[in-house]
C-alpha cells in the first residue's frame, strides 16, 4: 500500500523539524486518536495507538526506528507491529523545503504492508488511512501555525 501527500506549512522549516523529528511532539498533534510515545533510544521508539472506528477502536503497537536523518530536511523511518493478529510493516520519510521565512513545503511518502488476515484487504483499507494521514497532516499544519502565530 502506497500513501503519500504534500502541504504548505506557513511555519518556519526549523519550528516544522523540531516537531517532526521528535515523535512525542509529532504523536501531540494527532487529532484522529490517542499516541502514546515511549523512547527507547535516540532512534528507536514504541508508539501505541487507540483510534475509534465504526465497528470497534483499533489498537495498535508500532516499533518505529529513525533511519535517516538529515537536519533540518529529511527524516525517514521504518516501523514494524501487529493489527488483528497480523503483522504490519513499513517505511516512510517526510521531505522538508524552505520556500520563505515562514513557509515549509512538506512532501510525505510511506509504504505499508498488511500481512494476516488484513493481507488481502490493503485496496479496501488504503483510502480510510490515507484520509487518516491527511487528517494528522492538517492538524500537525494547523498546530504549527498556530505556534508561529503565536510566536511573532
Amino acid at each position: 500500500m502506497h500513501l503519500s501527500g504534500e502541504t504548505e506549512i506557513a511555519a518556519g522549516r526549523g519550528r516544522v523539524w523540531d516537531t517532526i523529528s521528535n515523535p512525542n511532539r509529532a504523536a501531540a498533534s494527532n487529532s484522529s486518536g490517542m499516541a502514546q510515545v515511549e523512547k527507547i533510544d535516540d532512534t528507536h521508539y514504541k508508539i501505541s495507538v487507540s483510534a475509534p472506528s465504526a465497528m470497534m477502536p483499533i489498537n495498535v503497537v508500532l516499533d518505529l526506528a529513525l533511519t535517516d536523518v538529515e537536519e533540518p530536511s529529511r527524516i525517514a523511518a521504518t516501523i514494524e507491529g501487529s493489527l488483528m493478529g497480523g503483522p504490519i510493516n513499513g517505511t516512510g520519510s517526510i521531505d522538508l523545503t524552505e520556500l520563505g521565512p515562514k513557509l515549509t513545503r512538506a512532501t510525505w511518502v510511506a509504504d505499508a504492508t498488511l500481512g494476516g488476515m488484513l493481507g488481502g484487504f490493503d485496496s479496501m483499507v488504503q483510502g480510510p488511512i490515507q484520509h487518516a494521514a491527511d487528517e494528522a497532516i492538517a492538524s500537525l499544519k494547523t498546530r504549527l501555525e498556530a505556534e508561529e502565530a503565536a510566536a511573532e
